[in-house]
């Protein structure tokens, strides 16, 4: 079950472990809503840049966090009240890791067909495109599913990747 939230849509981060170049640790946690994946973007665009990313991964990273994010609001907590999502991101040597974290509903994402993007739009079947983004823009996406824990996507770009 996630912890209790006292965000109400306003994102805290909680800084730890500084360094001359950039906080080695972000963590925020924000209410799951289409409103906080901007705070979530920001964060981890700010950590790629100081870590030492160009831009065009920069945008990848965003862009895999911006489709994370997006469907944690729309899929882990349909049906439900809005809950917490959690988003981390670290440096760890050369790699960038950004832990998604929810306690809504789960998935098999090996079950998720991967979508046919040479196939003419209205034959494609909805669906799977964004896990495909995330996996195309990142070096590594693992997904863990813990009743206590929760849901967790940990996605890694490695700098010069």
């Amino acid at each position: 079950m996630a912890p209790e939230s006292k965000t109400a849509g306003a994102c805290h981060a909680t800084l730890a472990v500084l360094s001359r170049k950039m906080r080695k640790r972000r963590k925020l946690r924000l209410r799951a809503v289409l409103g906080s994946i901007p705070h979530a973007i920001d964060c981890v665009g700010e950590s790629a840049r100081a870590m030492g990313f160009g831009e065009k991964q920069v945008h990848q990273i965003q862009m895999a966090v911006d489709e994370a994010c997006a469907n944690v609001v729309e899929h882990a907590y349909a049906g439900m009240p809005p809950g917490v999502m959690e988003v981390e991101c670290r440096c760890e040597g050369q790699d960038l890791i950004v832990l998604i974290r929810d306690w809504g509903h789960t998935f098999e994402p090996d079950a998720v067909p991967v979508p046919d993007i040479g196939a003419p739009l209205e034959e494609r079947h909805l669906g799977g495109l964004g896990l495909f983004l995330i996996r195309r823009a990142m070096d590594r996406a693992e997904f863990t599913f813990d009743p206590e824990r929760g849901n967790e996507l940990v996605m890694v770009k490695r700098l010069g990747s």
